[in-house]
């Protein structure tokens, strides 16, 4: 079992770039149907109202407000879920051509800076994340050439590396989290919190601090997954992901999981001895 959590990850190209896609489409899915069936926050007086938002781009070239005068109609903005909902679903079909995958994720992407613009309040690092990683996906499926793919599949994985360590460096110069008090501050929030995890907290300062601890811990050292052939990738990555399964119950982050998870392939294929790759192996046997 020790052998297996420390041996060198071994994923292929093709493999790599199918689940990164897919994984990534479930988070589009997600928020395309939750934007379907709550409009609260676009209708009059909400905070994405498009009468309110379209002030912020009254500086704009007047071709451009056009466009997005079209868009932020809240009749299209249903449209446009609903079909970005239909194209994530179809990601996850096994088998479709590899043109058709590329339209879909070039779509997601297109999409997901229309709504951006359109509706900027309430976007989270989810929505960053997962439009790098299908605008990728996109660029990786237009051809098949190894070396575009590898290059696409670096970029995810670079990006992932970035966002975790950014956000544990970030957090080093606060007193806060180096104390451990950040933990119990955010979980009684209104908007992340959780009144039974809080408690908890409160009864266990210790277990608390430590927590606090070991998220900084693990955010700070995550670029560890380039070393040695990239062994201590699978442990790093099942942390990670463990870490936000739990943020996906207590603060309610639940895209959060498919949004850095489908970046994990990436990082395995990054990390791994191109000498262990499946895709080197088939080189060899095919040379």
């Amino acid at each position: 079992m020790i052998g297996k959590v420390v041996a060198p990850p071994t994923i292929g190209r093709d493999r790599a770039l199918t689940v990164m896609e897919r994984v990534s489409a479930v988070t589009h899915l997600i928020s395309s149907l939750e934007n379907l069936t709550s409009e609260r926050d676009r209708e009059a007086g909400g905070v994405n109202h498009w009468k309110e938002v379209r002030r912020s781009h009254s500086k704009r070239p007047a071709p451009v407000r056009r466009a997005l005068d079209a868009i932020g109609d809240p009749r299209r903005l249903r449209g446009i879920h609903a079909t970005r909902a239909i194209a994530a679903a179809s990601l996850l079909v096994p088998g479709t051509p590899r043109r058709y995958r590329a339209a879909a994720n070039g779509y997601l992407a297109l999409t997901s800076v229309a709504n951006y613009l359109t509706q900027p309040y309430g976007t989270d690092g989810t929505d960053q994340l997962s439009f790098q990683v299908q605008a990728a996906s996109a660029v990786a499926r237009i051809t098949d050439k190894p070396r575009l793919v590898d290059a696409c599949l670096w970029y995810v994985a670079l990006q992932s590396t970035m966002s975790y360590a950014m956000a544990g460096y970030a957090k080093l110069p606060s007193h806060i989290w180096r104390s451990g008090e950040a933990l119990p501050g955010v979980l009684r929030t209104e908007s992340y919190g959780d009144r039974a995890a809080f408690e908890l907290a409160q009864r266990h300062p210790v277990m608390a601090k430590f927590s606090a601890h070991a998220v900084l811990a693990l955010e700070c050292a995550f670029p560890v997954v380039f070393l040695a052939k990239g062994r201590p990738a699978p442990l790093v990555l099942a942390s990670m992901g463990a870490f936000h399964l739990v943020n996906a119950r207590v603060m309610g982050l639940g895209r959060f999981v498919w949004a850095f998870t489908a970046t994990y392939p990436a990082v395995l294929y990054a990390v791994q001895s191109r000498s262990d790759s499946p895709s080197a192996v088939v080189s060899r046997s095919a040379s």
